[in-house]
């Protein structure tokens, strides 16, 4: 019987190429030494079960290799990239013996052009993944001590991530920027070659499955960087409801073609013989978030967010979704439950997920995952990470935050050290260099500097009996809410949206295993009852802009999630959509 392959959609919904071939399913695994003596179901981890091997002992070594049949007409005239989703956290590849290169970040996605080391017939990829215990390069929720403890939990070692060819044209698309310009009802389109010569490249936008024709325009790279802008002179995108939003997800979709051979001086002319080198279908959307008098607005109307933490582990693939469904699931129990947003939390995200969010219509803020030891090496691994998490995911419409760091963790001196303030100052202004139409979290919770467009808040003791603290808002945001003072020092609130970015975290006393926030609950009265005058407070005060709750399922010893792991909700999710979803004003 012919096996099904794991994760066989492709990896990447928002840069599509038709010709690919799937690199899921079966490889050749070993540990510590290439021998080769077991095999391992991929993308799935060694410590997860669906990989077939389940093994929670640390390795900082482990070895993939697989054969792959290419067939002599797919390879003509064309390049072979190998795609690599994810690899935690250190990457050697190997082909046929010669080595193509390596990639260090364990949550960043990479790809090498193989084409000179492949051939027509039997090809062996070979693959090192490295990952040691240092605390000083992103882990986000990975334990670096040897055993789960607090909320850090299993290691994830190796590829955790679809791995893929494409066959491209030598000149081929390397990645396109969409950034939308509400105000004047246009977007940037920004294209980027692997190619330095002179280059003509066509761009044709359609809206609602292609009903829609929003013009074609072609454009000459030079240098290997190109750009234009997308107008929409016969179009009023407001009017005809082409704005991207939680309850109306309208996409624009792009077909980027790039040519080769065929007359340059004539870019705008359809008449010349240039033939396709590459061709891709990309999306964005138009959609804006800001904020101004203390308040968030999304597309220029003021803009609640409820939001609920979301660490995207599953009980037997760890950070790897177990499939394309479950991710879509995931979303859409979110959104029954009355949120309009996740925080996705110390994880870059499979971009899948960020996909089923822009179909679905859900927001989301993107956090890098914290290292834990400060040091030179952590800061150049995350200014990496973080700045291949922008590029990769720009486009998707549903990223309205991003969130550099998060509780001090990695900068546990912040609170008086100038050093580590300027470090999340310059993760900071490296978001805004990178994408200037964005939101940005500087530290998440507390310690925050001066450069946050949010005042975010943590606080874990709230109850119906202490709201009484946010009575005076100046003065607590000049202080702290829980433990942590809100603003490094010498930084000050200056009027930023203030939005309680993590709060509840209540578990069930039934769950004798594990913990949660501040105690349990004995049944699903108690839980409402504590939830319930929180909730609306922090929804019908108006001192906040938004609040984040902890969390969507129990992750291993955490046990707080409104779903266990396997996604049983714990209270019905019309109960909790009256409280999360309550309307602002009564």
């Amino acid at each position: 019987m012919e096996q099904t392959i794991p994760r066989s959609e492709f990896p990447r919904p928002d840069f599509v190429r038709s010709q690919w071939e799937p690199l899921n399913g079966t490889w050749e695994f070993s540990f510590e030494e290439p021998v080769f003596d077991r095999e391992i179901l991929v993308p799935f981890c060694y410590q997860s079960e669906k990989s077939g091997i389940g093994e929670m002992e640390d390795h900082k070594t482990v070895w993939y290799r697989r054969k792959v049949a290419l067939e002599k007409e797919k390879l003509k005239g064309k390049h072979l990239l190998l795609k690599f989703g994810a690899v935690d956290s250190e990457a050697r590849v190997w082909i046929n013996g010669q080595y193509a290169g390596e990639h260090r970040g364990g949550y960043s996605s990479f790809e090498m052009d193989i084409t000179s080391f492949v051939k027509a017939g039997e090809n062996v990829i070979c693959v090192q993944a490295t990952d040691d215990t240092n605390a000083d390069k992103p882990r986000g929720k990975q334990s670096w001590t040897g055993e789960k403890f607090g909320c850090w939990y299993t290691p994830c070692t190796g590829i955790w991530q679809s791995v893929w060819l494409e066959y491209v044209g030598r000149v081929h698309l390397e990645r396109v920027k969409f950034t939308p310009d509400l105000s004047e009802l246009n977007a940037l389109c920004e294209v980027f070659l692997s190619e330095t010569e002179d280059t003509l490249v066509e761009v044709t936008a359609t809206a609602q499955e292609g009903n829609i024709y929003l013009g074609s325009q072609r454009l000459l790279c030079r240098h290997g960087y190109g750009k234009t802008t997308l107008t929409f002179p016969d179009y009023d995108i407001r009017r005809d409801d082409l704005l991207w939003t939680p309850d109306n997800p309208n996409l624009i979709d792009v077909r980027i073609r790039v040519f080769s051979g065929g007359s340059l001086c004539g870019e705008n002319s359809r008449e010349d013989k240039s033939e396709t080198a590459d061709e891709v279908a990309a999306y964005f959307g138009m959609r804006s978030i800001a904020y101004s008098n203390g308040r968030i607005s999304l597309n220029g109307n003021v803009f609640y967010q409820r939001l609920i933490l979301d660490q995207g582990y599953w009980p037997d693939s760890i950070l790897t979704p177990p499939s394309d469904e479950a991710i879509r699931k995931d979303i859409l129990m979110t959104k029954e439950m009355g949120f309009n947003g996740a925080r996705k939390h110390q994880k870059i995200e499979d971009p899948r997920y960020y996909y089923w969010a822009d179909k679905l219509g859900l927001l989301v803020w993107g956090e890098l995952p914290s290292a834990y030891e400060f040091n030179d090496r952590a800061v150049e691994a995350s200014a990496r990470e973080l700045t291949r998490f922008v590029e990769r995911d720009y486009n998707h419409p549903c990223i309205v935050t991003w969130v550099p760091v998060n509780e001090s963790w990695g900068v546990r001196q912040i609170l008086e050290n100038t050093q580590q303030q300027d470090y999340c100052r310059m993760l900071t202004y490296l978001l805004r260099a990178l994408d200037p139409v964005r939101l940005i979290s500087s530290n998440d919770g507390w310690e925050q500097v001066n450069e946050t467009d949010i005042c975010a808040v943590h606080d874990y003791a709230l109850f119906p009996s202490t709201v009484g603290k946010y009575d005076d808002m100046e003065a607590l945001c000049d202080g702290y809410a829980e433990s942590r003072y809100l603003f490094a020092a010498g930084n000050e609130y200056q009027g930023q949206p203030v939005i309680l970015t993590e709060y509840g975290g209540i578990a069930f006393e039934k769950e004798e295993k594990g913990w949660g926030y501040y105690g349990k609950v004995k049944n699903e009265e108690e839980f409402l009852e504590r939830l319930q005058p929180i909730t609306e407070f922090l929804i019908r005060s108006g001192k906040f802009s938004g609040f984040c709750y902890t969390q969507l399922t129990d992750v291993m010893q955490e046990v707080n999630g409104l779903l266990c792991e396997d996604r049983t909700p714990k209270v019905p999710a019309e109960k909790l959509k009256e409280i999360f979803g309550a309307p602002v004003f009564a």
